[in-house]
Order: structure tokens, then C-alpha cells, then sequence
């Protein structure tokens, strides 16, 4: 079992940490929000839901993901995620290459205002 990263509403368990992938495993509670608009400039982000339903929104389009569905967003894309829906939702996020980015989510549960930047995450 990997590192678990917890604050309100979701836990991120680390389950690969390397320069080439980051990976976590996610839990989200209903009406959780997620990662607002963003993207990356070096890296892409990736998600396979496991359990529930996720809402994306990509390149101003919303779409809801159930389990089973992967969502790949490429460089540079605008995107966000939540959980909308009335139960729990349970995904893993890769990261590719990993960008240090479970050091980043470490780094916000800590509220250590990291700069997203260093993580290549441009907030929109």
C-alpha cells in the first residue's frame, strides 16, 4: 500500500512515484469538488474511474465518465474534474511523465501553497 494523502472529502493514495508516472488512486465523496481549470504544458493527465461517476470538463465540454471509461487530456488542454454526483467515485490519475506531481498534492493537503507552475500546472 502506498503513501495516503487525505484532506475533506477525498483521500489520493501514491501508488507510483517515478520520473516517467506518477499515479494515485483516488476516493472522492458526493458533491466533491476536484482540480479546477487547468492544464500542462509537459506532461499528460489521464484518468481511469473504478467506481461512480466523474465529471470532466475538456476544452469548454463536459462529459461525465463512468466506471469502465478512461479520460486522456493532451498537452495543453484546459481541463477540470469533479465528483457531481450523489455517491462516491473511485479513480486512478496518471500523470505522464510524472512532473513530482504527488509531491505537489502532498504539498496542498500540507497547505503549503506550492507554486503550480513548478509542478507544470497552469491554473486557468
Amino acid at each position: 500500500m502506498g503513501e495516503i494523502l487525505e484532506r475533506a472529502g477525498r483521500t489520493a493514495e501514491v501508488k507510483i512515484s517515478r520520473d516517467e508516472i506518477v499515479m494515485f488512486e483516488f476516493r472522492m465523496a458526493p458533491r466533491m469538488a476536484g482540480a479546477g481549470p487547468h492544464f500542462h504544458k509537459q506532461h499528460v493527465d489521464s484518468f481511469f474511474i473504478l467506481e461512480g461517476e466523474i465529471e470532466f470538463t475538456v476544452d469548454g465540454e463536459v462529459a461525465h465518465a463512468q466506471a469502465g471509461e478512461f479520460v486522456h487530456v493532451e498537452l495543453g488542454v484546459v481541463h477540470a474534474f469533479k465528483n457531481s454526483s450523489r455517491e462516491p467515485a473511485h479513480f486512478l490519475n496518471m500523470h505522464t511523465p510524472g512532473m513530482r506531481f504527488d509531491e505537489y498534492i502532498r504539498r496542498m493537503d500540507a497547505n503549503d501553497n506550492p507554486d503550480p507552475e513548478q509542478y507544470d500546472s497552469f491554473l486557468v
